[in-house]
């Protein structure tokens, strides 16, 4: 850089930046006015560049740049960091060879051999960080051996041991039979009646002692009075309805939880499919979510369940309907399925806190169950075909030792991609194989070790390719484009296209490309990638208050997960402008999100393009459920969470760490103040008013949104004993983006972020080239980005020729 900008920088940039102040921890006082002597130099530059570009920088309040001096630095710095990216090319951008991560190896060891692995107990790669694809985050450590060892060994059991046939069955439960019978109801109802009457005859005898009739204390007993006080009119009002004759209610009790249908122990098989019937019927007024049923899949060796998903009951009780659902389990898992009402994240014992605080007892009596069927599809004798294709019949005049050999040769030839196992390698399994027949086990049995080791070796473990800064072999073209959107190893057209050197051919790599996207297994690309690149993680990351958002259960958070990967996958299939991601007069949803917002008519639970009224807040990322709620605590928004996210995600625009030591909101706890009021407090504090400037506006205008991402006129506070006092503000949603771009509601807000899709499609594409070459986007991956969107620009940045520009380019087809 000319020695002549380094008075401009003095003069307007060291007041805030120099070594002492280092606001926003950039000190231009020391940085190096040659851009070729390090990358981190001209990286630096570039963030300098951007603000000034983007008219952040000076702040609007600071003395500002001559024209002619902003136009003399911004045309040397523009061409100087060409000039440094050219030089910094080769340096930097290394792709890391990375480990196969969690989700990768499942999806491999199921092409493999047919059979989903249990891989809860390996790490889950997301949680370091960046994309789970970052092949420096991607370690494996000595001790892990034995656990890939261990899962593939499983999972080869489960793809090659079934010597019997399992026919199909199909077993009814009543629903008026066992725990939820009139019987079991009479039972608990008599229980209470006893209880309390020994308690009664315990008081009457002021010397007794609470233990000679059967209480461990006078608490107790009183207790037994007041609860069946509470208990036996809900159940005497149970026991006189006459349809539970022939049928039961599904409900939450206080202290009980759900009271639901647990079907018998099971242990699934691979590829064996389950179908459950239920004969159901409504009660007219009651909160339509009550209506929902929810089926899970209980472990029945951890304790632990697993929800499936819910269907909506919507025939009445005097005409029942037949609801049917099919569902797979986990192959060797003990498993016994559920029916039961719609819980919360903490399980259903939170509704009844819901109602325990409104004066009631237990939930509303809403679905009736006459019957349920469980249908098991059966499996055949065998292996998996995809197993099958591993033990080939042996040929008469083949010895042991030879098969064995081709088996495990073909496996590992398979299993490690574009790689072939050496003489040696093989040599080593076909002892271990030798070993086992000598120990008098079968030939399957024998085999199971040597292939389960190859299952944990480097070479199927790690995106092998070439060595060196060159062009990728057409075989290893096919293995990173696969598991670029498929996140599994690539299929067989594409290994023949690959063997044939086709993908080398531009039209027929774009080809391929598009056939990839239009699988469904291109939904491993949609979720991984929107998880990670949207901060969804912080969906789960707290529990929201049942008490006032009692909406906010566990269908709505699955749903509004599944709400943003459908938009995004709708976006993609059609080949919609990105702008669409921003705002739309559309949304993608099924039954219970539609229900949620308060949108009518919209039936089953498949994910569905939805038109919206005109003046529909929806439409766009930034008023999902999902984005809504990340940005608060459970109980209360946050607008800087709000903004933040808006800054980060939508306008590519990440604010800073916050600085250390920053006092936090908490010391407000006691003041009964909005949020606005709290953050413009905050803001006193010097270290936290710059950032806050161009956070905080963006959050307020997001403030007619709860904590739940519902619609809402004001601002309601609770507080008290129970949180049960509420105070209410008004919302001032107006305000400024750093640019000066004004706007006075969150309409306005969505319609300024729009016109911003060149910002965010920048930040889509360089997000698409981290995840993608497996590393940290770099300042010498700057032209790369630039190409992509120069090629998408004239589609509207549609993503699919994001993915296409970026597929296509010399980078993604180079180590």
């Amino acid at each position: 850089m000319p020695n002549r900008h380094k008075a401009v920088v003095a003069r307007y940039c060291l007041g805030c930046h120099d070594s002492k102040t280092k606001e926003g921890q950039v000190d231009l006082e020391n940085l190096s006015f040659d851009l070729g002597s390090d990358i981190h130099v001209a990286e630096q530059w570039q963030d300098v560049l951007n603000v000034l570009n983007a008219g952040e920088m000076p702040p609007k309040d600071s003395e500002q740049l001559t024209a002619a001096e902003k136009t003399t630095l911004l045309s040397d710095l523009s061409q100087k960091l060409v000039i440094a990216r050219r030089i910094h090319g080769d340096n930097g951008g290394v792709i890391t060879m990375r480990r196969l991560n969690q989700r990768e190896y499942a999806n491999t060891l199921e092409a493999l051999l047919g059979v989903r692995p249990n891989v809860d107990g390996l790490p889950d790669d997301r949680a370091g960080g960046g994309f789970d694809t970052a092949g420096s985050s991607l370690y494996f450590s000595s001790d892990q051996f034995e656990q890939y060892v261990e899962i593939a060994r499983a999972a080869l059991e489960m793809a090659t041991i079934h010597d019997e046939p399992t026919p199909k069955s199909v077993i009814r439960f009543e629903g008026e039979r066992g725990g939820l019978s009139r019987e079991g109801y009479e039972k608990h109802l008599q229980r209470y009646v006893d209880d309390a009457s020994r308690a009664h005859d315990f008081f009457a005898k002021p010397a007794a002692s609470p233990k000679d009739f059967g209480f461990p204390s006078e608490r107790h007993a009183r207790g037994a009075i007041s609860t069946a006080k509470r208990i036996t009119p809900v159940l005497e009002n149970y026991l006189e309805r006459p349809e539970v004759s022939d049928g039961t209610i599904m409900m939450a009790m206080l202290g009980r939880g759900a009271f639901g249908i647990r079907m018998p122990e099971i242990t699934p098989h691979p590829h064996e499919k389950f179908t459950i019937r239920l004969r159901v019927g409504a009660y007219p007024d009651v909160p339509s979510r009550f209506h929902f049923i929810e089926y899970a899949a209980a472990n029945l060796d951890d304790k632990s369940d697993r929800t499936l998903g819910w269907r909506k009951v919507r025939a009445p009780v005097g005409t029942p309907e037949i609801i049917e659902f099919t569902t797979h389990g986990r192959p060797g898992e003990r498993t016994s399925f559920i029916i039961r009402q719609r819980t919360h994240p903490k399980g259903s014992k939170n509704d009844g806190g819901i109602y325990r605080a409104k004066g009631m007892l237990h939930t509303p009596m809403a679905v009736w169950l006459d019957w349920t069927e469980l249908e098991r599809s059966g499996r055949p004798a065998g292996a998996t075909p995809e197993a099958a294709a591993i033990f080939f019949r042996k040929p008469d005049d083949w010895n042991d030792t030879r098969y064995a050999r081709e088996v495990i040769w073909r496996f590992a030839s398979r299993a490690f991609r574009t790689v072939d196992p050496t003489e040696d390698y093989l040599d080593r399994l076909v002892g271990l194989f030798k070993a086992n027949r000598a120990k008098g086990r079968g030939m399957r049995e024998s085999l199971l070790q040597p292939l389960s080791i190859v299952l944990a070796s480097p070479t199927f473990l790690y995106m092998v390719e070439s060595t060196g800064n060159m062009r990728l072999t057409d075989s290893e073209l096919a293995v990173r484009l696969s598991y670029f959107l498929w996140s599994a190893p690539p299929d067989e057209e594409l290994m023949t296209a690959a063997r044939k050197e086709r993908l080398s051919d531009p039209s027929e790599l774009r080809r391929q490309t598009q056939r990839l996207i239009a699988d469904d297994r291109a939904n491993h690309f949609v979720e991984s990638f929107a998880y990670q690149w949207l901060g969804m993680d912080r969906l789960g990351m707290f529990a929201f208050d049942t008490l006032h958002y009692p909406e906010h259960d566990n269908a709505v958070l699955q749903g509004s997960r599944d709400e943003i990967y459908k938009t995004i996958r709708h976006v993609l299939d059609h080949k919609l402008p990105l702008k669409t991601l921003l705002q739309s007069d559309f949304i993608v949803v099924n039954d219970i999100m539609a229900e949620y917002y308060g949108l009518t008519d919209v039936v089953g639970h498949e994910f569905r393009k939805v038109s919206l009224p005109a003046d529909s807040p929806r439409g766009g990322l930034i008023s999902t459920a999902a984005v809504l709620a990340m940005g608060s605590d459970g109980r209360r928004t946050s607008p800087v969470e709000r903004g933040a996210w808006v800054l980060r995600h939508l306008l590519h625009d990440p604010p800073p760490p916050a600085p250390p030591n920053v006092p936090q909101l908490d010391r407000f706890a006691d003041d009964i103040q909005s949020v606005r009021q709290l953050q413009i407090a905050h803001q006193e504090q010097p270290q936290c008013v710059q950032c806050h400037r161009k956070i905080d506006p963006i959050g307020y205008a997001m403030e007619h949104f709860d904590a739940a991402g519902l619609w809402r006129n004001a601002e309601v506070i609770y507080y008290g004993r129970g949180n049960r006092e509420t105070k209410t503000f008004p919302i001032n949603s107006s305000g400024a983006l750093m640019d000066g771009t004004r706007f006075e509601d969150f309409f306005g807000l969505r319609d300024a972020l729009a016109d911003k899709v060149d910002d965010f499609a920048r930040g889509v594409a360089e997000s698409i080239i981290a995840y993608g070459l497996g590393r940290p986007y770099g300042f010498s991956d700057h032209d790369l980005a630039e190409r992509i969107l120069q090629e998408s620009k004239p589609d509207g940045y549609a993503l699919d020729q994001i993915i296409h520009a970026f597929i296509q380019s010399e980078t993604f087809q180079s180590k």
